[in-house]
């Protein structure tokens, strides 16, 4: 089983060379072995493009036989999509033996192509590292799963709890802080501000990262800008984050309209006391936008509401050695009393320059 086990981590190893590019498509390897030896490999890449098992079998050099086993991380696709179903071409390859991680929790696949391999006499085993798997496709899973992306707010806050100055805009945290979170946007498929954010910073919420540092050919997948603009207070003439090409998304109370000169899609939403739904918000970006991860870079205010109400999956806060003291902004209204149900736990810790980031999850 040892061997079983490394093959299957090096698959999921392998698929991570997707991270940057295959949104809205899962992260998926496969390893092709015969005698505890890989003699092929592959991982999808982007959307339209050929899924791992195809780019494995095609790379294969030696002529299919029954001591071939292949290793893939999620279920292999049985439907017409942008390719052909992958479960039908491993049929016709010949391969007899399978270990698959998790089932792919899409509708149109769910357990359906497993059904189809073994039908036609492919033995096919699930389970194997399957936890590594499920993190692995996190957000996918979540929005086959929840119809709602796996959402990450990121935060960087002083030794006393403040993410701000009131009234000054100045970064607190250091230079290498700030280019881990360029890491972190290019992980996600869109990133969400509350308007105040936009008036106070002015960001263009873009990965400001190159080809070379993140280790691909295609060019850089800038993520979806999103904008909570309850009353449309925002001058989209004026701000940094509506301009250029890319798609940004404006919520609002007030109106539905598309901007195609700054490809702006204004979206009307239902307005509470404390504000925008935010739960319909998500539905829309997983169902109509196919958002996997979603990145939050939130102002006090909207952090609050995003955790009081059980929106938030992970949690990343940069620790800054600098005091702010009683005219800054705290960087949460920990009074809030959903926060007593909140299940809280510390997932990593690292260190870049003076500052300690440490990421938790929440369980909703």
């Amino acid at each position: 089983m040892k061997s079983e086990i490394f093959f299957m981590e090096h698959a999921i190893s392998l698929a991570k060379n997707g991270t940057y590019t295959a949104s809205p498509n899962p992260l998926v390897g496969c390893v092709i072995t015969e005698h505890n030896k890989i003699l092929s490999e592959g991982y999808h890449f982007k959307t339209g493009l050929d899924h791992a098992e195809i780019i494995a079998l095609k790379k294969l050099k030696k002529k299919v036989n029954k001591n071939m086993t292949m290793f893939i991380n999620l279920e292999p696709c049985c439907h017409y999509g942008k390719t052909a179903p992958c479960a039908e071409a491993i049929i016709k390859s010949g391969i007899k033996n399978i270990y698959i991680s998790i089932l792919d929790p899409n509708p149109l696949v769910k357990g359906k192509g497993v059904k189809h391999l073994r039908s036609n006499g492919v033995s096919v085993k699930i389970g194997l590292c399957k936890d590594k798997a499920r993190s692995l496709n996190k957000g996918y899973i979540s929005r086959m799963k929840k119809n709602i992306p796996y959402v990450t707010a990121k935060q960087a806050l002083s030794i006393d709890s403040k993410i701000s100055l009131l009234g000054k805009n100045k970064w607190i945290s250091s230079k290498e802080s700030r280019r881990d979170v360029q890491y972190l946007r290019a992980e996600s498929c869109a990133i969400l501000v509350g308007a105040k954010t936009v008036i106070n910073d002015n960001p263009m919420l873009d990965v400001r990262l190159s080809k070379k540092d993140l280790d691909i050919e295609l060019e850089i997948r800038q993520p979806i800008r999103i904008v909570l603009d309850t009353n449309l207070k925002l001058n989209i003439n004026k701000y940094k984050i509506f301009n250029g090409i890319e798609k940004k998304i404006v919520f609002n109370s007030l109106s539905s309209l598309y901007n195609n000169k700054k490809n702006i899609d204004f979206v009307k939403i239902r307005k509470y006391k404390d504000g925008l739904n935010i739960g319909s918000i998500l539905k829309i970006l997983a169902e109509k936008y196919e958002i996997n991860n979603l990145m939050v870079e939130p102002g006090s205010k909207l952090l609050t509401t995003l955790i009081g109400k059980n929106f938030i999956d992970e949690l990343v806060l940069y620790h800054c050695p600098i005091y702010i003291g009683k005219l800054g902004l705290n960087f949460i209204n920990i009074n809030n009393k959903a926060f007593n149900n909140q299940s809280i736990a510390i997932d990593s810790v690292k260190k870049f320059s003076n500052d300690v980031r440490i990421t938790y999850k929440l369980t909703r």
